[in-house]
């Protein structure tokens, strides 16, 4: 699709410094050749929501300030930067991303999609990244890859694009001081390194196999949702999935005969 800047907005916004959006962009994609190949190759709607969630990082830890500098905008299909947008291209040339166009069958035009095979540079790009935006965008992908429905969901539901209308600006000063705390307890879950005793280590093992056994003895049940309607139609197919498996079998004492072939 063409975008231009009589229909995007943000569009003429002054680019504050692509360098670091070429960055960002070359570590996502980077980061997605962890992934199965059928997983890692992103569009540009995954590019930009990644860019978003790693702005929206970066804000928790800088008061608000973005990774990118960019204008982010309540826009179709959630955030939008029209920046990030217009960097795609050229982050992915610059690293020879391989690509490929694709067209979906409920929406007109073609799309491009991006991947990279090797993940040797993944380390050198984090490198150039702050440990909190690499962390951030690693979970998001480890979660939500190329399924766009969910990496929707998820970034409608930030504190920015909430507290906004279609078509405002996203204020990334309205994250929670809760959002800080979680994010730097992730990082020390992630970075920090773990010792034990042998002791510990025992006790680990034994507390380990008993929530395995506990599992075991009492599966997690999740209710149906929605519920199932046990009303005439149910009913109406029940009974004809019975008659499928044939007449059924009368009680009493019965003498069963198999056929040789089956050993």
């Amino acid at each position: 699709q063409k975008y231009d800047s009589l229909t995007i907005p943000g569009a003429g916004n002054p680019i504050m410094d692509t360098s670091k959006i070429d960055l960002l962009l070359q570590f996502i994609i980077a980061a997605a050749a962890q992934k199965d190949p059928w997983e890692r190759k992103l569009g540009p709607i995954h590019l930009i929501k990644y860019a978003y969630i790693a702005d929206l990082a970066h804000a928790r830890r800088e008061g608000g300030k973005t990774f990118t500098g960019v204008k982010w905008t309540f826009h179709h299909f959630g955030p939008w930067s029209f920046e990030v947008y217009e960097r795609i291209d050229p982050a992915m040339e610059e690293i020879s991303a391989q690509k490929e166009t694709v067209s979906h069958p409920k929406y007109e035009g073609d799309f491009p999609r991006y991947w990279v095979e090797e993940q040797e540079r993944l380390q050198d790009l984090e490198k150039k990244l702050p440990l909190h935006l690499v962390l951030a965008v690693k979970n998001a992908i480890r979660e939500f890859t190329n399924d766009t429905t969910s990496l929707l969901h998820h970034v409608y539901l930030s504190e920015p694009m909430l507290k906004a209308a279609p078509e405002e600006a996203l204020d990334f000063s309205c994250v929670s001081e809760q959002e800080v705390a979680e994010d730097r307890e992730l990082e020390k879950e992630d970075i920090a390194p773990k010792t034990f005793s042998e002791k510990e280590l025992k006790e680990l093992r034994a507390r380990i196999k008993e929530k395995v056994k506990a599992k075991k003895r009492s599966p997690r049940l999740v209710p149906p949702d929605p519920p199932p309607v046990y009303d005439e139609v149910f009913y109406s197919g029940l009974e004809a999935l019975n008659a499928l498996a044939g007449e059924s079998i009368s009680e009493g004492d019965h003498i069963v005969e198999f056929s040789d072939k089956v050993w």
